[in-house]
């Protein structure tokens, strides 16, 4: 898939969702992340079972880090109006901020943070701050309501990395 057709994707609005069931969905990525490296040893987060792909903890360093840019995107599209929001190469981030040495606990602790602090900004918005917009660098126009989508269709894009890290290593799921 193309980033082109990536990024439709994830910042697409299908409208099936009101907002409360937005908010209720960002929040629970708080715990959908913490259930998919529950139990995992330390050795296990830094492992590399599958070729080519990120290990558990420099998968979660780059949602904590996407998730400061998300936040920053939220909170700026409520505050301002039409801001300019920058994208980011995530290739930059993993190849130089060195996600393997990060604390997994620090990570999930971060991640939490920044949800946390924006559920509550966005349950405070009237039902019209939902079509507050924004300009991306990359994407042109965005609504608030967009951003908030693309922030949990991005999480659900990796977890499912998560899992295949813990099938390769023979530990199962969170709950087995």
């Amino acid at each position: 898939m193309q980033r082109s057709e990536y990024m439709a994707m994830m910042q697409g609005d299908d409208g099936t969702l009101g907002t409360a069931e937005l908010v209720a969905a960002y929040e629970r990525g708080i715990d959908d992340l913490r259930s998919a490296v529950a139990g995992m040893t330390p050795e296990q987060v830094l492992a590399r079972p599958v070729p080519g792909r990120w290990s558990t903890v420099e998968c979660v360093g780059h949602l904590a880090d996407t998730e400061v840019f998300f936040t920053d995107r939220i909170v700026r599209t409520v505050a301002m109006d039409r801001p300019l929001l920058m994208s980011a190469d995530e290739k930059q981030y993993i190849e130089r901020l060195d996600y393997q040495s990060f604390d997994l606990g620090e990570q999930l602790a971060l991640f939490a943070a920044l949800r946390r602090h924006v559920v509550r900004i966005l349950r405070a918005q009237p039902p019209e701050a939902w079509l507050r917009t924004a300009v991306h660098s990359g994407s042109g126009l965005l609504t608030l309501r967009q951003l908030v989508l693309q922030a949990i269709r991005h999480l659900r894009h990796h977890l499912p990395f998560i899992a295949e890290k813990r099938a390769a290593l023979g530990i199962g799921g969170p709950s087995a």
